[in-house]
């Protein structure tokens, strides 16, 4: 299923439950319509991903992202952050993180909204994760660093690529430090210019994902991690504990509130023709002023607790100086 086909269901599913209404029938309503789940949902991501029980899916993605061959190929890894699928869970996160044969940190997430803060968020990221590498009894040792985002968004725009490997670098392009690397992968740019004549490990990985979330999979070898994934993406695996626990923490995620934004201006535009165009310009304009103070003000808090949280602080921390609740400290 889309992304919005996925918030469609959660919220029907959340709905549902709030009102004490029959939630097997809610989601066999579902079932009966889709095959898969949206696999670019952070929790679900986490789940397929960051699960033990997946090693060779996660081992195969991260050596075609990275494009690692040979004696270099991650053979296999230890997740830091195992994901736990469990109903009302708070131990999945949208990171995966791991440690490959070598014991060399990969940290994979994925990103639905742009703002003025990411690449600071993203420089933030993998600060946090170069002091988690260190080696232990040396001052200055570190060990390898990979961190990939999975965007939603064009980060360069203007590129003819859509995998970008960032290290840094001299003015002569010369590189000052090779362990510690970002690395960015703009799925909708992969996803409009189609690039037909890629047949990158990476490119098969994106068509595969794709295939799932328009519920029409990509013919895969039997037995191979493309296999594994699209048996382990399927719907009816998830169990309906699971589906209400992500049900009822929905409105906490960026793409949902997009689609309900999404929504809303639509809505308010037909109205705003019906009522005259006159009176539709003032009062869109006065609570447009309104809402754009209200929801920038929560949206600093969030981004102030998300900055505190990726640096380690406690909850209580976060809560004090965000002034957000632990449900919300809690669910970023």
């Amino acid at each position: 299923m889309t992304k919005e086909q996925y918030a469609e269901m959660l919220k029907d599913i959340g709905e549902t439950h709030k009102n004490g209404g029959d939630i097997s029938a809610c989601i066999a309503k579902y079932r009966a319509r889709y095959n898969y789940m949206y696999v670019y949902n952070d929790i679900v991501f986490k789940v397929l991903l960051g699960n033990p029980d997946n090693e060779k899916i996660t081992v195969d993605f991260l050596n075609a992202v990275l494009k690692l061959d040979g004696a270099d190929c991650i053979e296999s890894v230890i997740f830091v952050n195992p994901a736990v699928v469990a109903p009302f869970s708070k131990s999945i996160t949208s990171d995966v993180v791991a440690e490959d044969q070598r014991r060399d940190r990969i940290v994979l997430e994925v990103q639905h909204v742009e703002d003025s803060s990411f690449n600071e968020r993203l420089v933030l990221y993998t600060a946090k994760h170069t002091v988690a590498s260190r080696i232990k009894g040396e001052d200055y040792k570190l060990r390898n660093l990979n961190l990939i985002s999975l965007q939603m968004f064009d980060g360069f725009p203007d590129s003819p690529n859509y995998r970008h490997c960032i290290r840094l670098k001299n003015q002569e392009n010369e590189e000052f430090y090779r362990k510690q690397t970002i690395t960015l992968v703009e799925i909708p740019k992969f996803l409009k210019q189609k690039y037909s004549s890629d047949n990158s490990r990476l490119a098969e990985w994106l068509r595969v994902f794709d295939g799932l979330n328009n519920e029409n999979p990509a013919p895969v070898p039997d037995g191979s991690p493309f296999a594994l994934l699209q048996e382990k993406a399927r719907l009816s695996i998830f169990t309906e504990e699971f589906l209400v626990s992500e049900a009822m923490r929905m409105s906490d995620h960026n793409y949902e509130l997009y689609v309900e934004k999404k929504h809303a201006r639509a809505e308010g535009r037909a109205e705003g023709r019906a009522e005259g165009r006159a009176e539709g310009r003032v009062e869109g304009r006065a609570e447009g002023r309104v809402e754009g103070r209200a929801e920038g003000r929560v949206e600093g808090k969030v981004e102030v607790a998300r900055q505190l949280k990726a640096m380690g602080d406690s909850t209580e921390k976060i809560m004090a100086v965000s002034g957000l609740t632990e449900a919300e400290v809690l669910a970023l």
